[in-house]
């Protein structure tokens, strides 16, 4: 019986596992399993779709119907914009400003009385002020609560001065649902130290 020499066991073992065929990261690895275990779910619904028109149509008209959504969502938005667009270039050069600028048609909505527009200007205006001073990334879905977290993780000095407005202004937003002159007087004040040397 021929022995091999441990040495040369070892050197074949490691020729073999260098071939490109196994020169793979447990990541590629893995990716490479969930794709294929993905594949065969869409496979298996696929194949149980087929075997029943109710599934299959069903599917389609969900698929329709998510479509029309976000189409007809994009239209809104679409839409929403022009119509803003078009008021603006019909108003003059003053009330363009302002229509432009949250702080002043935050004032313009509390001397006519509406204080809760106002509030949600003054949110608004300090929204735009955070994003440029603090480069906070603004978006329709968060909340007062998410910019405060983001302010706080940022350790940012605007922090305190925005958890105090956020406090009372989710007051008027979630809890009353209106503002009186009195909180929004309140909410001017809050907004003072942050908007430094606007007339919040």
């Amino acid at each position: 019986m021929i022995q091999t020499a441990p040495e040369a066991v070892r050197d074949t073992i490691a020729a073999v596992f260098r071939q490109p065929a196994f020169e793979r990261s447990l990541r590629e690895t893995l990716w490479r399993r969930l794709l294929s275990w993905f594949g065969g779910l869409l496979d298996r619904i696929g194949n149980a779709m087929a075997e029943s028109p109710v599934a299959l149509w069903t599917a389609r008209v969900l698929l329709a119907a998510a479509i029309a959504v976000v189409v007809g969502r994009a239209a809104y938005l679409l839409w929403a914009w022009w119509r803003q667009r078009e008021r603006v270039a019909t108003l003059g050069p003053g009330a363009r400003r302002a229509a432009g600028d949250p702080w002043l048609r935050a004032q313009q909505a509390a001397a006519a009385g509406d204080y809760t527009a106002a509030a949600h200007l003054l949110y608004q205006a300090l929204l735009q002020l955070l994003a440029g001073r603090e480069r906070l990334r603004l978006h329709p879905s968060k909340t007062v609560g998410d910019y405060t977290r983001e302010l706080r993780a940022r350790s940012s000095s605007a922090f305190p001065a925005f958890r105090d407005f956020a406090r009372d202004y989710e007051i008027v937003v979630y809890d009353l649902q209106e503002c009186d002159q009195q909180r929004y007087e309140r909410l001017r004040a809050l907004a003072g130290p942050l908007a430094g040397a606007r007339d919040g």
